[in-house]
């Protein structure tokens, strides 16, 4: 897989403003849709929401990484969402959700592809510059690059 093809411009969303959780997982899994990675949206949200079922996907310090490893996947993807405002996301530490990272993968991908990316995004999310940066970027080719770069 290729890492920096897992996110475009297409794949991000700034400063919108969304009710909960699960508006927000079906608003980007159509953005996946959209940009041709998945085969069956349907499969792939039932399978982020049973994922969500199992803990929650909010990793404290207003972030959350909601992720679908999916026989309705055909490739790899994230879509990435800043929030107008913060949502509740059933985290461990109780903080709104201000950052969300959808993930998709095949079900057919080897798994630690899956944990490659939830690996890279979590160690670069606990570098608070890092964060900062994807709260003021101005526009989504800045968010681009800095999520492109990411994994490089």
């Amino acid at each position: 897989m290729e890492m920096d093809s897992l996110i475009n411009e297409n794949l991000i969303v700034l400063d919108m403003k969304w009710e909960n959780r699960d508006s927000i997982i079906k608003a980007l899994s159509e953005l996946i849709n959209y940009n041709g990675n998945l085969n069956s949206i349907d499969e792939y949200i039932q399978t982020v929401f049973e994922r969500e079922e199992k803990s929650s996907t909010g990793v404290g310090n207003g972030i959350a990484i909601p992720h679908g490893k999916s026989i309705g996947v055909d490739k790899p993807a994230i879509a990435f969402a800043r929030l107008k405002e913060g949502v509740e996301w059933k985290s461990f530490d109780d903080k709104a959700v201000e950052l969300v990272f959808l993930l998709a993968v095949p079900d057919k991908n080897d798994s630690k592809e899956h944990l490659k990316i939830l690996s890279t995004l979590s160690r670069n999310l606990l570098n608070e510059e890092f964060k900062d940066s994807l709260m003021s970027a101005q526009n989504k080719e800045e968010i681009n690059k800095i999520l492109t770069k990411m994994f490089q």
